[in-house]
């Protein structure tokens, strides 16, 4: 055992330290976030492993030899990089205090009413459950169908609890390449929150590519948030407040969803032309915001051929309007709803710099607030199970939204 501790132990420092950089090679960019998602995020866990691995070798130490201690050194080292990705993970409500205060001012709590800000208190300790997504405080209605189309279907959870209402009300669009992905599968740490602070949480499908083609996808969002205005006042939520999030391909849509609200009618809503597609405010997560790369952001790994085979199923040039519409930083104007902007460093599948450039622009032009947070030695899809940066990162888009929730109650009334 205590000669296998090398080679285990130094494979593993390949691991972590392949996790912790940022390569700009497209041929391992799925390999690395995969690699870097699961060690950044699980590196308590993987300190544990790595704990056990010298315990069992110095419990069977035998004659050690050179390579032992060299393996014991390693161990060593693994243990320390990973407790400080832990330690730098529980650091996130850091980066989010600071953007808040940017947004709201320094006091931005206190803008919450006490009712609901005692709602904002979070389970830190859940990381040790990582995968415990389950709960039963919420009453679940599965496969409610909103529109014509086989994925036209979303599910809807609204809390046990039915003394508040009406609720404020979150619309989850999940990510997966525009390509995969389930409504019931993305956005449950946020759903958890969210459930037990007396939210509605609606997380619905769309079409997928390649079978469908852009913007498909986005028609589909607008007619799920057109059926929400429309019945979700049965359900016990407010059909005028209804805030907009996802992750990846869902920040992209959510982004759209946002910015073109009741524009282009014809073309994004046919059939519903006449419906409201207004929502809020809205909170994309390490989503990709610009098709055409108008930035130069991603010149070494370009998505167009991706998106002109797959997704929207032709080239620019053929048809550069919609490619356009396509992008959410084209579609910025001053009358953008509250963002809130949230980006990891070290994304290998949705840049960091594109997000930069497309939260600068934001600011620029919109006349609302604008929060931009980019998470140290964070990947891609870092709030798909409880983590402790997962965990700081919903409760400060539950901040946020709770802030948001309340300048529309006071506008209210």
């Amino acid at each position: 055992m205590a000669e296998s501790l090398f080679c285990f132990s130094l494979s593993y420092l390949f691991l972590i330290l392949f996790a912790k950089r940022r390569t700009r090679c497209k041929y391992t960019l799925v390999i690395q976030f995969f690699i870097g998602w699961l060690v950044i995020e699980l590196a308590a866990f993987h300190a544990a492993v790595n704990v056990g691995a010298i315990l069992m070798a110095i419990g069977d130490a035998g004659d050690w030899q050179w390579h032992s201690y060299f393996g014991l050194a390693f161990s060593a080292v693994n243990i320390w990089l990973l407790k400080n990705m832990h330690t730098e993970a529980n650091t996130t409500q850091l980066a989010f205090d600071k953007t808040l205060t940017e947004g709201f001012g320094a006091d931005f709590s206190k803008s919450i009413t006490e009712e609901r800000a005692n709602k904002l208190n979070t389970n830190s300790a859940s990381w040790y459950k990582p995968f415990s997504l389950k709960t039963d405080r919420y009453e679940h209605f599965s496969n409610v169908v909103y529109g014509p189309n086989d994925r036209n279907t979303l599910d809807l959870y609204k809390p046990k609890d039915g003394a508040y209402k009406p609720r404020p009300v979150m619309l989850q669009i999940h990510g997966g390449g525009w390509m995969l992905g389930h409504s019931e599968r993305q956005g449950l740490p946020l759903r958890n929150k969210l459930i037990e602070a007396g939210w509605i949480f609606v997380s619905i499908n769309y079409r997928l590519s390649p079978k469908s083609a852009f913007p498909d996808h986005l028609i589909d969002c607008k007619q799920a948030l057109s059926w929400i205005k429309d019945n979700i006042s049965e359900y016990g939520g407010d059909p005028d407040f209804i805030l907009a999030t996802g992750g990846s391909a869902g920040g992209h849509l959510c982004s759209l969803l946002a910015l073109t609200a009741n524009q282009h009618q014809s073309l994004l809503q046919p059939g519903f032309e006449g419906a409201d597609t207004s929502v809020n405010g809205c909170l994309p997560m390490y989503g990709v915001y610009d098709f055409l790369d108008r930035n130069k952001t991603r010149e070494d790994m370009p998505m167009i051929d991706f998106l002109s085979e797959k997704i929207i199923q032709c080239k620019p040039e053929d048809n550069a309007e919609l490619w356009e519409i396509a992008s959410p930083i084209a579609q910025i104007s001053d009358q953008a709803p509250p963002f809130m902007i949230t980006h990891g460093q070290l994304d290998t599948l949705a840049l960091v710099e594109e997000a930069q450039c497309f939260a600068k622009a934001l600011r620029q032009h919109s006349k609302q607030v604008c929060l931009y947070t980019e998470l140290e030695g964070a990947q891609h899809a870092f709030d798909i199970f409880y983590s402790p940066r997962c965990i700081q990162t919903i409760s400060a888009m539950h901040t946020f939204s709770e802030c948001i929730y309340s300048q529309y109650l006071l506008q209210k009334s």
